[in-house]
């Protein structure tokens, strides 16, 4: 599997790469200083760069999820074949995402269905999710089971990954959003925002009403309707950025005034120096979580690890440890696997 840069932009990190590297080759024995472990890693970084395609997710009431189209923190596919999964303690498992493959923008080499990504509970001591492939043959609506009656928390990794859980076999209810702008629009305001705008009080009061007819609020899943267009994703850290910087300053200094000894470093700075200006042309908003693409490091390197399948950070409020991303895994040889690493 490997999402392949398109020609401009593979050529435009090949660029990078060797300047940098003919770069530090001939400055080995100049006097100037030269920040190597940073352009090092730097390297490292864009030679792990990757096309990505962010998720395009709308919130919906549980009971409203597709659950044969692709899901995050919501129901998912269940049939008596693939049914709902439980951890080594018999604990129920949280369903983190579902993507179908039918959805992806790109073939990916070895899938063809649902990939499910299943949350252990605490008591397992993090023990490791569950993802398994439902094949696309078998993902038939006939087959489909119910969702499991589940009244208790799941205490998972990320944090109320399956509170839609509790309400979701109970009557369907209005969110507080919809309720407040139902009120609202009787007012003469578009929707609950601008009712809060022109009148807080009457906001507040609509929202205690919400409160005494339905309790808490309905807890929105996610489905992912579709994907963007494809980005560029490239982790380029602030101290990298930096040490490019550091070149560009040394560029000016020796264009005004150069030993001869570091005269030969001048055209090599230029090309480094242009070759990176012209791979940043390329990223654009590196937007999470998303299909392949690549991630922020923090604990591990993507060159050490097989491409990444999916990439998340936080999703809303809900986040892996202290800000902290998640990946999944994939290649054809060594199948799905999952990590996280946090700050």
């Amino acid at each position: 599997m490997k999402a392949i840069l398109n020609n401009q932009a593979s050529q435009a990190a090949t660029d990078v790469v060797n300047a940098v590297k003919a770069l530090l080759d001939a400055a080995v024995d100049s006097k100037q200083s030269f920040p190597s472990d940073e352009l090092g890693f730097l390297c490292d970084r864009i030679q792990s760069a990757r096309t990505g395609f962010p998720f395009v997710q709308e919130e919906c009431a549980p009971q409203a999820i597709n659950r044969l189209g692709s899901v995050l923190l919501g129901p998912v596919f269940t049939s008596q074949a693939y049914p709902w999964p439980v951890d080594e303690d018999g604990n129920p498992m949280a369903p983190l995402c579902q993507l179908n493959s039918a959805q992806f923008p790109i073939a990916v080499e070895g899938i063809e269905g649902l990939v499910q990504v299943w949350l252990s509970q605490e008591d397992s001591g993090h023990a490791p999710p569950h993802i398994r492939l439902v094949p696309a043959a078998e993902a038939d609506p006939a087959l489909m089971t119910p969702v499991i009656q589940h009244d208790e928390d799941f205490d998972v990794l990320l944090p109320e990954a399956a509170e839609w859980l509790r309400d979701f076999h109970s009557e369907p209810k209005p969110s507080k959003n919809e309720f407040i702008t139902a009120a609202a629009k009787k007012l003469g305001h578009n929707n609950a925002d601008e009712l809060a705008d022109a009148d807080w009080d009457e906001w507040i009061r609509q929202a205690e009403a919400y409160g005494d007819q339905y309790g808490d609020d309905v807890v929105p899943c996610i489905q992912i309707v579709r994907f963007e267009d494809a980005c560029v994703y490239c982790d380029i850290t602030s101290d990298q950025k930096g040490a490019m910087a550091s070149l560009e300053k040394l560029l000016k200094k020796l264009k005004n005034k150069a030993e001869p000894s570091d005269e030969a470093l001048v055209p090599l700075l230029g090309q480094a120096c242009g070759a990176y200006k012209a791979w940043l042309s390329h990223l654009g908003d590196q937007n999470y979580p998303c299909l392949l693409g690549t991630f922020q490091e923090i604990q591990y390197r993507a060159l050490d690890k097989d491409e990444p399948l999916i990439c998340f950070e936080s999703i809303g409020l809900r986040e892996w440890g202290d800000g902290g991303n998640a990946q999944v895994f994939y290649s054809k040889k060594s199948g799905f696997s999952f990590e996280w690493s946090c700050l």
